[in-house]
């Protein structure tokens, strides 16, 4: 008999509390069978992107979130899965990355992740410790310290073919310090804690990336939503926004 795992609730970004002590920086990625099924499919992943970033140019969308980078648009992304839901766009661009990724057990995201030369991704937190985020290099142009990733203290590189899991929700940031791309697979698998909480945690993550991208393309807003009790009325609302979407199963379209 398997023994159950205890549920409890997740964390995320917005919550008072601060993230617990306890929480790892990363996992040790042995410990997960589907990892070896997507390393040893890397490969196909890897030629399927070149392809696509070979034949369809523009393709890839820039990041929504303006704050993030040193330069606009220097982070781009092709969404296959986004919190429960799936992109009918991206998975017919990106079949056998898709076909690779599709049967993970508690897949919540999945993305290619351009990012431009001489570039950097802030440092930031995430807004859920919900899942474990995933990272596999696809075309790296060099190791640290002239391209890579850091959590924390703890500074790591992007491997082609190699996966590291870290924590979203720890401090973290990424750069780029060559003359050429930097690409990479990213995908999250809940941990097996906060798996019944997927609808809930997806609405709150959905909803307040929703409604952070209007403020920062709409001033009238972001002013309007500094006052505490008005920001809070607009994140309620954005919660029952995806929670209604999640149940109906309705696609994202172009919310962000």
């Amino acid at each position: 008999m398997t023994e159950s795992v205890p549920q409890k609730r997740p964390w995320t970004s917005y919550d008072l509390d601060p993230l617990p002590a306890s929480e790892p920086d990363f996992w040790d990625k042995t410990q997960f069978e589907w990892v070896k099924h997507v390393e040893d499919n890397w490969e196909i992943i890897r030629d399927e992107m070149l392809e696509v970033m070979q034949t369809q140019d523009g393709i890839l969308e820039p990041y929504k979130d303006l704050s993030k980078t040193n330069r606009k648009d220097a982070w781009k992304t092709a969404g296959l899965m986004y919190w429960t839901f799936v992109s009918d766009r991206y998975t017919k661009v990106f079949p056998k990355t898709w076909e690779v990724l599709k049967d993970i057990p508690h897949l919540s995201s999945a993305s290619i992740l351009l990012l431009e030369p001489n570039s950097t991704i802030r440092p930031h937190i995430g807004d859920t410790n919900a899942m474990m985020r995933c990272h596999m290099g696809l075309k790296v142009p060099a190791a640290a310290p002239r391209c890579g990733f850091k959590v924390n203290d703890t500074t790591v590189s992007w491997e082609e073919g190699g996966i590291f899991l870290f924590n979203d929700a720890q401090l973290h940031t990424a750069w780029n310090n060559t003359n050429e791309n930097r690409y990479i697979l990213s995908f999250d698998v809940l941990r097996p804690e906060f798996v019944k909480s997927r609808k809930w945690v997806a609405s709150r993550v959905l909803g307040n990336i929703f409604l952070d991208v209007r403020y920062q393309h709409h001033p009238w807003l972001k002013k309007l939503g500094k006052r505490r009790w008005v920001d809070k009325i607009l994140r309620r609302g954005s919660y029952a926004l995806f929670s209604t979407m999640i149940l109906l199963k309705k696609p994202l379209y172009n919310l962000f």
